[in-house]
């Protein structure tokens, strides 16, 4: 399910306002594949090439009636080439090269110069230590070779359950740079005889069965805070996490005020836990 909303006048940065978009990645999202190859990291890990794949071929599978991103191994350039010895040992009959597969979503433009946030929810993480899964959110430069400005600050790796989120400041995501938000699975391309014990990772919306469905609201001030910061909500306040623009928990607390005067200058989340269920606002510490 993706969500978006425009919160005029929510955050005020500095003298500027900006709005927010948040993301929640969607199986019904038009995503789209790219695969970097270089040699494995025992040869040396020179690069070989990158180029757009179909989503089939980096092995990432779309389920949208149930919702969910499927993420494995590469398989294919083993199956097609199994006597190449590019793509396979031909004497241990490994796979000869890792392979960086990368499912994204390009939003377009009008997400520039706006708050980014990404989340989702891992509901399972089986995949072989020998790869790993990750979340980013990019911003392209088309004028320095495409390479990420946001100098890779926003690649995290995805957690081994339950959700996950990434949020990036409007100041960070000018015009003219091309965003990126999705998944990476690094790894050595695989035998497909072993996608059974391979694993996967699945992305998809957390499991609320029986569950009542509640609107809890919550508020910040004062907004930018410098020292103190008081939390207020329609439902008794029982605990609080804040979360930096990389995701990590940075401060919690059991009550409703926090001293947030250690606090580095930035955009926070604030993840509020209520009596009737879980809300999220957000703050700039000064």
């Amino acid at each position: 399910m993706k969500k978006f909303y425009t919160l005029v006048g929510a955050l005020l940065l500095s003298t500027s306002m900006f709005a927010q978009n948040d993301v929640e990645a969607s199986a019904s999202d038009n995503w789209i594949a790219y695969m970097n190859v270089t040699d494995l990291p025992a040869d040396g890990g020179a690069y070989q090439f990158g180029s757009p794949w179909a989503l089939a071929d980096v092995q990432t599978v779309l389920d949208v009636p149930n919702n969910t991103i499927t993420l494995q191994p590469n398989f294919n350039t083993y199956a097609d080439n199994p006597t190449d010895a590019f793509w396979v040992n031909q004497t241990t009959m490994e796979g000869n090269k890792q392979m960086e597969a990368s499912t994204f979503v390009e939003p377009g433009p009008s997400f520039n110069g706006q708050d980014l946030t990404f989340s989702g929810y891992v509901l399972s993480h089986t995949i072989d230590a020998e790869y790993e899964g990750q979340f980013f959110v990019k911003a392209l430069d088309s004028l320095n070779g495409y390479s990420d400005a946001l100098n890779g600050n926003y690649i995290q790796t995805l957690p081994m359950s339950g959700q996950f989120t990434l949020t990036v400041p409007a100041s960070e995501l000018p015009t003219g740079l091309l965003i990126q938000y999705g998944f990476t699975v690094t790894g050595p391309n695989a035998n497909p005889l072993e996608e059974a014990t391979l694993g996967s990772i699945v992305i998809g919306e957390q499991d609320v069965t029986g569950i009542e469905e509640l609107t809890v609201e919550a508020s910040a001030y004062p907004n930018p805070a410098t020292n103190e910061l008081v939390l207020s909500s329609d439902a008794a306040i029982e605990s609080f996490e804040i979360i930096n623009v990389a995701g990590q928990v940075v401060l919690t607390g059991e009550m409703n005020k926090a001293d947030v005067s250690a606090l580095n200058e930035g955009s926070y989340i604030v993840r509020v836990n209520t009596a009737k269920g879980l809300a999220t606002t957000r703050f700039v510490k000064k």
